[in-house]
C-alpha cells in the first residue's frame, strides 16, 4: 500500500472537565455548551474520550441535597455517545488551595489516563478549565508524550486566583505548561495576559452555542399559553443562577422602577440560587408577587421555551467569560441590554446588535430597557441584527470543524505563539465578526 492509499487518521482526544463543568445524571445543565461542543467534535475525530474527576462523597453525606448529585454520578457512563469517566479523588482543602486539590485530582485520574492512552493512543489532551484540568492535562501530556491545550472559561481567570497566591501560581504553570490556551472571549484572554505576561501561545476562539435547540416554531402565543404566561404582559427576562455576581439586585430593582409606570410589565428570572427566596420576599412586600417569577431550576429546553415566549432580556451580570444565555436570547430573536462585562461586547455592538451597559448602573438598565419598549420596531431591528449575528458567526457546528484544525494544528508540533498561517489548512482562532 503507498503513502496516498494509507488511510488518514483522525484526531484522538482525551478531555479532562471538572464535575461542575460536564452533564451527569444528577446535573444534566452543568457545562452543556462545551459538552454540546464535543459532541460536535465527536463524529470529526478517530476517538474521543472524558474523564471527569470527582470528588469521593463519604456516605454520611451523600443523602444531602449539596452532595447527593455529586455521589450518585456514575464512574463510568456515555453521554450522547460520548464516553465519560469519572475517577474518586479525595477532596480536602478550601477552595484557596487550588494547587492541592489538583495534586489530588491529578493522582487520580492519571493512572486511568494512562490506561486509556495505552488502548487509543491518543494525540492530544485538552483540559476544559485553568484549574484542575488544565494542571491533569498538562501532567499527563507529559507523561504520554503528548501536547496538552487548556481552556480558560471565567472564573478560573476572573475569580480563584485572587483568592490565594497558591492560585496564581497554579495558574501561571499551568498556562506556562500547556502547548496551547484558548479563551472563551477576547477580553478573558487580556485578563489572563495581565495575570501571565508574555504568553504568547493564548488564543481567543468563541465555542458557540447549540442553534439547532432554537430552530423549533417559534410562535410566542403558543409558547406561552404552554408555560402558563399571560397572553397581554410584557415580560423582561433573564437566566442563569439567581445570584448576587449576576445582577440579582439590579434586576429586581429596574423591574420594580418600571413596573409602577407600566402596569403591563413583568419579570421573568429562569433559574434558581442562594438569592431566589430573598426576591420572592420583596415582590411580596412590594405588592409585585404576581408579576415576578422566579421559576426555579428548569430544563434546558425550557429556558429555551422561556426565551421563544419573552419581549426582551435583561443581563446584568457583574462578571462573565462569554455568557452562553445571552447569545441563547439573541438567536432566539430577543432584544438583549446587558452589562458591558467580559466578552459581553464582542458580542453586543451597542445600538446595533443590542444595548450595553455599565455593570451596576440601575438608572442605565432602567433607560435600556425602556428604550426598547417605547421604540419597537427599532427593537425588533436589533433583535434581528443581534440574531443573524450569533447564527453566522457563534453556531458551534460551524465552529467545531475550526477548533479540530487548531487541535491538529497543535498535535502536529506546530507552533502555537502566533496566529495560525492562513495556508495552513484556512484554521482561524475566531470567528470574524467584522
Amino acid at each position: 500500500m503507498t503513502d496516498s492509499e494509507k488511510p488518514i487518521r483522525r484526531l484522538r482526544l482525551l478531555v479532562i472537565a471538572g464535575a461542575y463543568v460536564f452533564p451527569s445524571e444528577g446535573r444534566p445543565n452543568a457545562g452543556i455548551f462545551f459538552a454540546n461542543l464535543l459532541r460536535r467534535l465527536l463524529p470529526l475525530t478517530d476517538r474521543l474520550a472524558v474523564v471527569v474527576p470527582t470528588a469521593y462523597v463519604p456516605a454520611p453525606l451523600a443523602m444531602l441535597p449539596r452532595f447527593a448529585a455529586q455521589a450518585r454520578a456514575s464512574p463510568h457512563a456515555f453521554w450522547h455517545d460520548i464516553e465519560v469517566f469519572r475517577p474518586r479523588y479525595l477532596s480536602l482543602r478550601a477552595a484557596t488551595h487550588n494547587w492541592f486539590q489538583s495534586r489530588s485530582a491529578c493522582l487520580a485520574a492519571a493512572p486511568l489516563c494512562e490506561t486509556l492512552h495505552r488502548r487509543h493512543d491518543f494525540d492530544l489532551v485538552l483540559g476544559n478549565g485553568l484549574v484542575a484540568p488544565a494542571h491533569i492535562a498538562q501532567c499527563v501530556g507529559a507523561r504520554i508524550g503528548r501536547p496538552s491545550v487548556a481552556w480558560a472559561i471565567g472564573s478560573d481567570v476572573h475569580t480563584y486566583p485572587h483568592w490565594s497566591e497558591e492560585n496564581l501560581r497554579l495558574l501561571r504553570h499551568n498556562v506556562r505548561h500547556c502547548h496551547m490556551v484558548l479563551t472563551t472571549s477576547e477580553a478573558l484572554r487580556r485578563d489572563l495576559l495581565a495575570a501571565c505576561p508574555g504568553a504568547g501561545h493564548v488564543h481567543t476562539f468563541y465555542r458557540g452555542i447549540d442553534l439547532a435547540c432554537l430552530d423549533a416554531p417559534a410562535d410566542r402565543a403558543t409558547s406561552r399559553a404552554a408555560l402558563g404566561m399571560a397572553a397581554d404582559q410584557i415580560y423582561m427576562l433573564t437566566a442563569g443562577d439567581v445570584h448576587k455576581a449576576k445582577g440579582s439586585e439590579e434586576f429586581y430593582e429596574v423591574f420594580r422602577r418600571l413596573a409602577s409606570r407600566r402596569p403591563n410589565l413583568a419579570g421573568l428570572w429562569v433559574g434558581s440560587g442562594m438569592e431566589e427566596a430573598g426576591l420572592r420576599e420583596r415582590a411580596a412586600r412590594d405588592g409585585l408577587a404576581n408579576r415576578f417569577t422566579l421559576t426555579g431550576h428548569v430544563p434546558r429546553s425550557k429556558v429555551l421555551d422561556f426565551m421563544r415566549a419573552a419581549d426582551l432580556m435583561l443581563f446584568p451580570s457583574h462578571v462573565e467569560g462569554l455568557p452562553n444565555v445571552v447569545m441563547e436570547a439573541m438567536a432566539a430573536g430577543l432584544p438583549v441590554a446587558a452589562s458591558d462585562v467580559g466578552g459581553v461586547g464582542e458580542i453586543i455592538a451597542d445600538g446595533v446588535t443590542g444595548l450595553c451597559v455599565p455593570s451596576g448602573n440601575v438608572d442605565a438598565m432602567a433607560v435600556a430597557v425602556e428604550r426598547f419598549l417605547d421604540q419597537p420596531v427599532w427593537a425588533a431591528a436589533v433583535a434581528a441584527r443581534g440574531q443573524q449575528l450569533i447564527r453566522e458567526h457563534f453556531d458551534v457546528s460551524r465552529n467545531a470543524p475550526v477548533l479540530l484544525e487548531i487541535l491538529e494544528h497543535v498535535a502536529a508540533g506546530k507552533p502555537a505563539d502566533g496566529p495560525l498561517s492562513p495556508g495552513e489548512g484556512g484554521q482561524r482562532f475566531r470567528p470574524s465578526t467584522d
